[in-house]
C-alpha cells in the first residue's frame, strides 16, 4: 500500500486532521528562457524560482502563520507556482506575508466574521483579496477543515478597490509629441563609437521599442536564436525577430511571432550579435546581455532604455518601455489600424486595450478640427451648428440651468436652456445640449467633466458591442463621438470667450 504525496494526521493541539504538504519535492514553473531554474525546491524553508533575471522568493521560516495554515499554504503557493506565471505565483504568495501580518495569522481555524472582518480592511489591496479568494476556493474545493462555503460566499460578498487597467490610455495621451518623437529619432540615428558595443545594445533596444513597443520582460527574454535573416542575394537582406509574447494565458512556454524589422534596425542588430559572440564566445545565447556575458535583468534593461530616453530630452515619469508601447499603439489607433490588428502587434489577450487607443483621446478628430480651426468659414459653420452664445453663468436663473447624468454621474453648472422655463425638452439633457442652439454654454462650465464621461460612456459601449459582434456599424458610437467633437468645440469657445474678456478688461 502506497503512502500518498499530501498525508494527514491528528495535531496534537487540535481535534482535527490538519493537512500536511509533503510534496513533490520539486515544482516545475514556467519559465521565460533557458538559462533560468525550471523547478522550485519545496524541501527547502526558503522557496526561489527566477523571473526577468530577478529572484522571487517566499521564505516559510518568517512567517508568522500557524503550522496548519503554513502547511495549507504551501500547498497552494505549488499549485500557484504549477499554473500560473512565475510573477502572478509570487504575487499570490504574497497574501500570506500579508495574513502573518494581521490579527488572525495564528488562529487558524478562523471565525468567520473576524476572517471577513480582516478581508474588508485590506480594501485597498484589490490584488491581496483576489488572492485570498483565490486560495480560499482552492482549499475549500479540496475538503481542507477549516474551510466552508457560507465563508466564501461571504468573501466573494466584499468589495474591492475600483480598477481600471486601461484607464491611463484612454483618460490621457500617454505617447510622445510631435517634437519629443523628434528628438527620439536624431538620438537613435545618431553615430556610435565602433568599440562601445554597450551603447550600441542600448540604443538598439531605443529603435527596438520605437518599432515594436515590446515590454521589459520581452527584451529580457529574447535570444539570438529569434533573430532571423532572409538574403535574396548580395545586396537585398530582410530582417525577422521572431518576438516572445508576455502575457499569453495558459502557456508553458512563451509563444514567439515573427516581427518584421527595418533594415536600419537589422543591421544594427547582426552588428551586435557579433559583437557579443566575439567577446563571450558563440555560446552566448541571450541577446541582451551585461558587461560579464549574463542576460540582462529587467531592471537592468529599464534602467538602460530610461537612460536613453533621457539623453533624448524625454524624461516622463514612471514610464519606460510602456512609454513606448503606449505611443505604437496610440499611433496605430491615429493611422486608422483596426483594434484586432493593433491588439496582434502589441501581442494583447483581446482588443479592450486596443480599443482604448482608438477611443481614448482621438487625435485624428484634434488634427482636422486645428487645421478646420484656421479657417474662417469653418469657424461660422461650427458657430451656427452647435450651441447658442456663451454666456456667465451669473446672468442666468437657476430655473434655465441645465442639468443631467452621463455615466451614471451627475453634471450640472455646465449651461443654460432659452426654452421657455418648464417647457419640456423632447432631447436627452446634456447629451443633446452641446448640438442645440437652444443651449448657452457657460464660460467657466464644466465641459471637461462632460467630455471625460462621455469618453468613459464610449468605452463601455465599446466594450458591450465588441461581445455582440456589432462594432463597425453601431449608431450610439457615432452619435458619441459626434458629441465628443461638439464638447470639445465648445470648450475652445469658452476659453476663446475668456480670453476676449480679459483683453477687453484690459
Amino acid at each position: 500500500m502506497t503512502k500518498s504525496a499530501d498525508q494527514e494526521h491528528v495535531s496534537p493541539s487540535s481535534s482535527f486532521p490538519a493537512y500536511v504538504f509533503n510534496g513533490p519535492a520539486q515544482v516545475a514553473i514556467r519559465t521565460r528562457t533557458n538559462d533560468q531554474p525550471r523547478y522550485v525546491d519545496t524541501r527547502l524553508s526558503v522557496w526561489t524560482w527566477y523571473d526577468g533575471g530577478l529572484p522571487l522568493k517566499i521564505d516559510w521560516s518568517t512567517l508568522n502563520l500557524s503550522p496548519a495554515l503554513k502547511e495549507i499554504a504551501k500547498g497552494f503557493v505549488a499549485y500557484a507556482l504549477g499554473k500560473y506565471a512565475p510573477t502572478t505565483a509570487f504575487k499570490a504568495s504574497g497574501v500570506f506575508a500579508r495574513l502573518a501580518e494581521s490579527d488572525i495569522s495564528t488562529k487558524f481555524p478562523w471565525a468567520q466574521q473576524e476572517l471577513i472582518t480582516t478581508i474588508k480592511s485590506w480594501w485597498g489591496f484589490r490584488e491581496s483579496i483576489i488572492f485570498f479568494r483565490t486560495f480560499y476556493r482552492w482549499a475549500l474545493y479540496r475538503g481542507f477543515l477549516g474551510f466552508d462555503k457560507v465563508t466564501y460566499l461571504a468573501l466573494k460578498e466584499i468589495k474591492t478597490k475600483n480598477l481600471d487597467p486601461y484607464a491611463r490610455i484612454f483618460l490621457s495621451q500617454s505617447g510622445l509629441e510631435l517634437d519629443e518623437e523628434i528628438r527620439l529619432l536624431q538620438h537613435i540615428d545618431r553615430h556610435i563609437q565602433t568599440d562601445d558595443w554597450s551603447e550600441l545594445q542600448f540604443n538598439i533596444m531605443l529603435h527596438l521599442g520605437f518599432e515594436l513597443g515590446p515590454r521589459a520582460i520581452q527584451f529580457h527574454s529574447l535570444d539570438v536564436a529569434d533573430f532571423e535573416v532572409i538574403e535574396i542575394d548580395d545586396l537585398e537582406k530582410y530582417y525577422t525577430l521572431w518576438l516572445p509574447m508576455a502575457k499569453k494565458v495558459g502557456q508553458r512556454r512563451p509563444e514567439r511571432r515573427p516581427r518584421k524589422i527595418t533594415t536600419q534596425l537589422g543591421n544594427k542588430i547582426a552588428k551586435h550579435i557579433s559583437e557579443i559572440q566575439c567577446r563571450f564566445g558563440s555560446g552566448c545565447t541571450p541577446l541582451f546581455v551585461s558587461l560579464t556575458g549574463d542576460r540582462l535583468t529587467v531592471i537592468e534593461i529599464g534602467a538602460g532604455i530610461k537612460h536613453e530616453l533621457r539623453e533624448a530630452g524625454i524624461d516622463k515619469p514612471n514610464q519606460v518601455t510602456m512609454l513606448l508601447r503606449h505611443h505604437l499603439g496610440q499611433g496605430l489607433a491615429d493611422q486608422g489600424t483596426p483594434a484586432d490588428v493593433i491588439a496582434e502587434l502589441l501581442g494583447h489577450n483581446s482588443t479592450v486595450p486596443a480599443q482604448a487607443y482608438v477611443t481614448a483621446t482621438p487625435n485624428i478628430a484634434r488634427i482636422k478640427e486645428k487645421a478646420l480651426g484656421k479657417s474662417p468659414a469653418f469657424q461660422r459653420i461650427m458657430r451656427s451648428l452647435l450651441t447658442g452664445e456663451v454666456v456667465q453663468r451669473r446672468d442666468t436663473t437657476p430655473e434655465r440651468e441645465v442639468r443631467g447624468v452621463i455615466d451614471t454621474q451627475y453634471i450640472g453648472d455646465i449651461g443654460a436652456c432659452a426654452l421657455p422655463i418648464h417647457t419640456h425638452c423632447p432631447y436627452n439633457p446634456v447629451y443633446a445640449c452641446y448640438t442645440c442652439k437652444k443651449f448657452h454654454p457657460f464660460a467657466d462650465g464644466r465641459h471637461e467633466q462632460v467630455r471625460e464621461a462621455l469618453q468613459r460612456e464610449t468605452q463601455r459601449f465599446i466594450d458591450t458591442a465588441e461581445h455582440a459582434g456589432d462594432l463597425s456599424h453601431n449608431r450610439p458610437l457615432a452619435q458619441h463621438q459626434a458629441t465628443i467633437l461638439a464638447v470639445s468645440a465648445t470648450i475652445e469657445r469658452c476659453q476663446q470667450h475668456k480670453k476676449d474678456d480679459a483683453d477687453d478688461a484690459v
